[in-house]
């Protein structure tokens, strides 16, 4: 089917999360029909996209935010497509909205908080709740037609916070490109990449890879590792790293927490790691887990969206419960048995081919043919 389609999103470029996994869809979506991207930022090089730039304010965020739906609304009506599809509440009167986060659900389970002083915690709240009525707007429009989801936990949580019909609910999960992500080809290969890296050749290696180091839990991912023998937590991102390293060094485990900054080739961490912690709170559908598991990384993590549909216990990782000490025993179990390590590895790799982007893009443009129709 023909149409055309405006694509609202704050930003799409192939860094961080739900900016990449917007750029990879497009990249394809693009190919088969005409595609105007309104964002402030939009870097696709190699899709024929059309670009109408919505500069908001950046701070604070609430304005920037409220201020951007208000502004793409003018740039949709200006494209004149046939539907538009936007990311979140980026635009308040979307035909299609991707659920890449549930805001009403992560207050509701922890207060929106992701840690910080407390007139920090405080501003968290007040954010916390224009997103939510910004969500509830963009769920709750009349033009609404389908709800895009990237995992069956988030398609729950539209249901029970906002309302959305169950049959308005697609769930369509983020993807991985194999190309990029991919296991190092041999032990020699990984042993070189070590090196490279500035990583002893002989450690076990634990990588925790991302930024929101609170929600995310590297807490608990340092706990893990205190006193562990021959054991390294690689932490690959940027966050608090003043405040962690005081952490890491009341649990007696400075000397086995390296904390590499941000980077360009992700990649080359996961090649060269033997396991993923990712003891993260609340997400939608981690493209970091997708990523460390076509890398073949054994994934320990918590039962949380996408994750719990990602990660068979006992077969490519372990789903446990929250804190240090649970994931401390997880990974004891997979440093001290290399073989299990190794089947462990092979089925996270062979698990990860049901989320390649074309066969994920595929899934996505069917969505915005029906809601087009």
């Amino acid at each position: 089917m023909n149409f055309s389609l405006a694509f609202i999103a704050h930003e799409v470029h192939r860094h961080g999360g739900q900016e990449r996994a917007a750029a990879e869809i497009l990249a394809r979506v693009a190919r088969r029909v005409p595609v105007t991207v309104i964002a402030a930022r939009c870097e696709l090089p190699d899709a024929p996209v059309q670009w109408s730039r919505v500069a908001p304010p950046i701070r604070p965020l609430v304005l920037g935010s409220w201020t951007f739906a208000r502004e793409a609304a003018g740039a949709v009506r200006r494209a004149g497509c046939s539907i538009s599809n936007s990311i979140g509440a980026a635009a308040f009167d979307a035909e299609v909205v991707t659920a890449q986060y549930c805001h009403a659900a992560f207050t509701a389970r922890f207060g929106g908080l992701r840690g910080g002083s407390a007139i920090g915690r405080a501003w968290q709240r007040t954010a916390q709740r224009v997103f939510v009525r910004q969500e509830r707007h963009a769920y709750g429009s009349a033009r609404l037609r389908r709800v895009i989801a990237v995992s069956h936990g988030i398609a729950r949580e539209l249901h029970e916070y906002y309302g959305v019909a169950e049959e308005r609910i697609a769930v369509v999960p983020n993807g991985v490109d194999h190309a990029v992500f991919r296991p190092a080809s041999d032990a020699t290969v990984k042993l070189a990449l070590r090196e490279q890296l500035g990583l002893p050749g002989s450690a076990f290696i634990a990588l925790f890879c991302g930024g929101d180091w609170e929600r995310k839990g590297l807490r608990d991912a340092i706990d893990a590792v205190a006193g562990l023998e021959d054991t390294l937590l690689c932490v690959v991102g940027r966050g608090d790293e003043a405040s962690m390293r005081e952490h890491a060094a009341r649990r007696g485990a400075s000397a086995q927490v390296r904390f590499t900054g941000k980077t360009t080739t992700p990649e080359q961490w996961y090649a060269a790691a033997d396991v993923l912690v990712h003891p993260s709170r609340y997400e939608a559908f981690s493209l970091v887990v997708l990523e460390a598991a076509a890398a073949g990384l054994p994934i320990i993590a918590h039962a949380i969206n996408g994750t719990e549909e990602l990660v068979a216990p006992g077969e490519n990782g372990f789903l446990t419960d929250f804190g240090g000490a649970a994931m401390r025993e997880a990974l004891v179990r997979l440093r001290d048995d290399s073989p299990r390590r190794a089947l462990m590895s092979a089925s996270a790799l062979a698990r990860s081919h049901r989320y390649g982007w074309d066969r994920v893009a595929d899934e996505y443009f069917n969505v915005l043919s029906e809601a087009a129709q």
